[in-house]
């Protein structure tokens, strides 16, 4: 079939949610927060088998003449649709630069898949023995390998640097990451956040009309993230927060656990040598956005009050 213009089913998920909504003014129907952001993220999605006018055979066949050529290597743009070409050894050298920071990275002598996977089940097995358990944490079961490092080439910055990406997915903790993620993200702070650009513009549209809008970015945000420091963040987020109810999880488990599915990942990289990544969370992490999420989030409730004292008040 013919690929749907991306404008025209995003027009009519707007009508679908139009529609919706006037069910729910009639109490026909009940909605939750989620149902919006959904929808809208829907729009953007491509699903089916579509034929393409553009890209013919003899073009298929170019790309794949062009991928098997091992002095250019294809990648993704970093943020994009788009791929880019790229000389292999520009490549590796660009990656060797990341792998160097030392403050990051680590170079290993051994495959310690075996070591995490024996590690954290011990950690879960004690866990779930834990009195009035009501979360069960699943063992880590199966047959895993090195995750693998690959980077998206950021075309929008001067030099056109990679954005390292750690995949995770055949690491032994890579799902049980998933699971931790899902159970930790009702505690990530969100009195500063929002949770989409529709919510955003609904927020301006009732706002006064003064003030300033800036727009701050953190550089390499996921590499920056101090993984010790936001663990303590998690931690007193789950345990001591008193707008939170803590875990039935022990604290020393979780925060082993955490440890474990962040310091612990092992990968392998381009030169067939193995690392792993001792600080910052991981891009390609079940837990690298909850992390990111927890330390910004607790940046903001710090920050934000301040910004909005009057000038000449003393701040604690």
């Amino acid at each position: 079939m013919s690929k749907p213009k991306q404008h025209e089913k995003r027009l009519e998920i707007e009508l679908l949610l139009d529609s919706i909504q006037q069910l729910e003014t009639r109490d026909f129907v009940q909605t939750t927060d989620a149902l919006q952001p959904l929808l809208l993220a829907e729009a953007l999605m491509e699903r089916g088998l579509h034929t393409s006018g553009i890209f013919t055979r003899e073009m298929r066949e170019a790309a794949k003449e062009l991928k098997a050529k091992e002095d250019i290597t294809v990648q993704r743009a970093d943020n994009t649709a788009a791929f880019v070409l790229i000389k292999t050894e520009k490549y590796h050298e660009k990656l060797d630069a990341i792998l160097s920071d030392s403050s990051k990275f680590e170079r290993l002598t051994q495959n310690l898949t075996e070591d995490i996977k024996r590690d954290a089940n011990r950690v879960i097995q004690y866990t779930n023995k834990y009195r009035n358990q009501r979360v069960h944490l699943p063992p880590i079961q199966g047959d895993f390998s090195l995750g693998y490092l690959y980077g998206n080439v950021k075309t929008h910055e001067e030099g056109n640097p990679l954005h390292p990406i750690v995949s995770q997915m055949p690491a032994p903790t890579y799902a049980f990451a998933k699971r931790l993620n899902k159970i930790l993200t009702p505690y990530v702070p969100s009195r500063y956040s929002l949770s989409s650009s529709v919510e955003f513009l609904e927020e301006i549209s009732d706002s006064p009309g003064t003030g300033i809008i800036a727009s701050l970015d953190v550089e390499s945000l996921f590499t920056n993230v101090p993984v010790d420091e936001t663990i303590d963040i998690i931690m007193d987020r789950v345990y001591r927060d008193p707008s939170t109810a803590p875990l039935n999880i022990p604290e020393a488990s979780l925060r082993t656990l955490l440890d474990i599915c962040t310091k612990r990942a092992p990968f392998s990289t381009h030169r067939r040598q193995m690392f792993h990544q001792k600080d910052g969370a991981a891009m390609g992490s079940p837990l690298g956005v909850l992390f990111a999420n927890f330390y910004m989030g607790n940046v903001e409730e710090r920050v934000s009050p301040r910004a909005s004292t009057p000038a000449n008040t003393p701040v604690t």
